[in-house]
């Protein structure tokens, strides 16, 4: 370690007669036009990349002529709670044709449909804002439908952002039943159909403010670009998004209590929070508003489980009933959100314990896949979570019409952001992990935890019969370690980005001594039911119909605890679970026909985990080390040189946890130092030299876990 820092420091010294030219010269300390948002885990590629699937599905399933908006109960936007009432608006942007059909009305009254162009504010409807009725709803048995004409001039000069139920004769001002929202990408798309994608409309100068306090990436917006959004260019545009996005995430507050986006989802913390992190935070930070805050002191926060478990007080069900209506959630990682905004649901129908529902919600949010619950986007989660955790009292009433109320929501400039920002985080694609050019490592116990992973077993519900002894049978729910079905894409050919993000009752709620149950008394902490609404729907208590989203593993080992309700601390504990006669007697254990390993397969697959979990850590600390070394900005140096850093003490940790890789270990601890020093270097010229070091390091690494 010592000759480590030596070579290092030797590097720096051996360039030390450029020093004295280096600082005479007046070198800019503002990013150039290619690094202009090349900050934090976004990156420009990750969104278009994404986006570029999107599209390609959009434009399959008819583009512009066939442009499908989930509607529902929206949480934060709804003025009732039209709970289970869903519906979907399929518009025609070219011929002007809108055609909407809801299911589950109430039977009490006469219902309008409006579209809703916002303006400047929030997204919240408002007076003087370009508003449509474009028609009433016609009952037909339980279906309401309506179908309108508007012309093929009606949206040339309409932005759509929402479209409302609402009660006939009121306006969505007054009321709104049923919201749906378009989403980023689909904005990025007619953006780009007017010759500026990147570049979209209703975006003001600066959303990065707020009573005049900017924060740490505020002030490097402004440093970077004092006016936004000017015609610089597609990339650049979306550049502007991302680093908006990331800047509103970990600092704006929404005028609310003080939390954040980065309260919970901290960005050094693989985008989520743990008990360990919780446990050295000060009492001010606004992750503690219960315990500080006396409007906030009952049913808003569990104090004690969110310090001993990190676990977060969610009312996914609505907020009609906050003693009793809430659930206990761990805070899942945001990194890798791949789309299948336009995925079917599923092909195929298992049986009890899977959910196949179609839209909404059109895209699964959360960890029962209804945190938004009447749409599913990640749009609409953003606003729930806003409405969820950001009020100053439990009324929970936005600013607007005068009022100053206890936050405010939104504009649709912040929404565009947020999603860029999430969306552009993380890989770009799952691993391949079977057939040619599948994945393979070095290590014996990962490797055979892979084969593993990937043995079907016996599996009567699709006719397969054979032996469970060695059958992981991971992928039929995780394909290449991701969160889409090895079902559809094994045994019928669908590609892998179009398989099915399913949700399955495994049975985690019946586990004995859970930890929370331990602390706090069970009577105290309802149910989870998981996904819908549905009362009782698994027969032993809880709101939903029992299942939980599929969440993907790539990223697992390193963001314990697991499971839904952080039950689990460790990656073994969690691959340990499927043995479990909890699992075994749940509907998901019926249609895989149980798994049964040995503890030394058990060992394995996390062994698995662990490997893949480093090398993603690996790619993203190489990534922020390269963004690094092409930047010429101090502040954006020292941020990507953070969160490399991050990302190989993680890579080192899982590994060293299970004793894997020791020679790996050692390059990602050199790889670390670099990064130290480098950090600790004020000029380009001497620190890019040392940044190279790091992620020589860093390839080394890589090279000791895989062939």
């Amino acid at each position: 370690m010592k000759m480590r820092l030596v070579k290092l420091i030797t590097i720096g010294a051996l360039m030390a007669c450029a020093l004295l030219a280096v600082l005479s010269s007046n070198q800019s300390t503002s990013a150039s036009d290619a690094e202009y948002a090349g900050t934090g885990f976004g990156t420009v590629e990750n969104l278009e990349a994404r986006y570029k699937e999107w599209e390609a599905q959009y434009v399959k399933a008819g583009g512009d002529s066939n442009w499908v908006i989930p509607m529902g109960w929206f949480k934060g936007l709804s003025t009732e709670n039209s709970y289970g009432v869903e519906g979907t608006a399929t518009l025609n942007l070219i011929d002007g044709t809108v055609s909407v059909a809801v299911n589950g009305l109430p039977g009490d009254g006469s219902y309008d449909v409006w579209m809703v162009d916002n303006g400047v504010g929030s997204v919240l409807p408002e007076a003087g804002e370009n508003m449509l009725r474009i028609g009433g709803l016609r009952r037909d048995g339980k279906v309401a439908t309506l179908k309108a004409e508007l012309g093929n001039r009606a949206f040339a000069d309409f932005e759509l952002d929402l479209i409302v139920v609402t009660r006939a004769g009121m306006s969505p001002i007054e009321n709104r039943v049923l919201v749906g929202t378009t989403t980023l990408f689909h904005r990025l798309y007619r953006g780009a159909q007017r010759g500026g994608f990147g570049t979209l409309s209703d975006h003001p100068e600066s959303a990065a403010s707020e009573n005049g306090k900017r924060g740490v990436f505020a002030r490097l917006l402004n440093a970077i670009s004092p006016t936004a959004e000017a015609q610089i260019g597609p990339q650049q545009g979306v550049n502007n998004l991302i680093t908006r996005g990331r800047n509103g995430f970990f600092n704006q507050t929404f005028n609310g209590n003080g939390r954040t986006c980065g309260t919970c989802h901290r960005e050094d913390e693989s985008l989520t929070i743990t008990p360990e992190f919780i446990s050295d935070l000060p009492l001010n930070d606004p992750l503690f508003v219960a315990e500080t805050q006396p409007a906030l002191a009952a049913n808003f926060e569990n104090p004690v489980l969110m310090r001993k478990f990190a676990l977060i007080l969610e009312n996914v069900d609505g907020f009609d009933d906050l003693p009793n209506k809430f659930v206990m959630r761990g805070v899942p990682h945001t990194l890798a959100l791949l789309p299948n905004t336009l995925a079917p649901r599923s092909a195929l129908v298992l049986g009890a314990g899977v959910d196949v529902t179609t839209v909404p919600p059109n895209e699964r949010t959360g960890w029962s896949g209804d945190g938004a619950p009447g749409t599913g986007t990640l749009r609409e989660f953003i606003i729930g979570a806003i409405t969820q955790h950001y009020p100053r009292t439990l009324a929970r009433m936005p600013a607007g019409g005068g009022l100053a109320g206890d936050f405010r929501l939104p504009t649709v400039a912040e929404l565009d952001e947020f999603e860029a920002f999430q969306k552009s985080t993380g890989r770009r694609a799952d691993l391949v992990l079977t057939g040619p050019g599948a994945l393979r490592l070095k290590d014996e116990r990962a490797a055979r935890g892979q084969v593993i992973f990937n043995t079907t077993g016996n599996f009567p519900i699709l006719g397969i019969v054979g032996s469970n002894a060695g059958a992981g049978k991971c992928f039929f729910c995780h394909n290449n370690a991701g969160a889409g079905d090895g079902i559809e894409a094994v045994f019928f050919g669908v590609p892998p980005n179009l398989t099915t993000n399913l949700n399955f009752n495994t049975g985690i709620e019946n586990q004995p001594s859970r930890a929370q149950t331990l602390v706090v008394p069970a009577q105290k902490v309802p149910r989870d039911g998981g996904f819908g609404l549905t009362v009782n729907g698994d027969g032993r208590g809880g709101r939903g119909d029992g299942t939980f989203n599929v969440p993907v593993l790539v990223e697992a080992a390193d963001t314990p605890p697991f499971f839904h309700d952080n039950s689990v601390g460790t990656i073994e504990g969690a691959v340990e679970f499927y043995n479990s006669d909890q699992f075994a007697q749940s509907p998901a254990g019926f249609i895989t026909g149980g798994i049964k390993l040995q503890a030394t397969e058990v060992e394995s697959v996390a062994a698995f985990l662990r490997v893949i979990n480093a090398l993603e850590n690996i790619r993203s600390a190489r990534d922020l080390a390269v963004r690094a070394r092409n930047s010429s900005n101090d502040a954006i140096v020292d941020e990507l040189l953070h969160l490399a850093i991050s990302e190989a003490e993680d890579a080192r940790k899982v590994l060293n946890c299970a004793n894997l890789h020791f020679n790996g270990q050692k390059k990602l601890i050199e790889a670390i130092a670099a990064f130290i020093l480098a950090s600790g270097i004020d000029t380009k010229l001497l620190r890019d030299p040392v940044i190279t070091e790091g992620i020589s390091d860093l390839d080394t690494a890589r090279n000791e876990i895989r062939f």
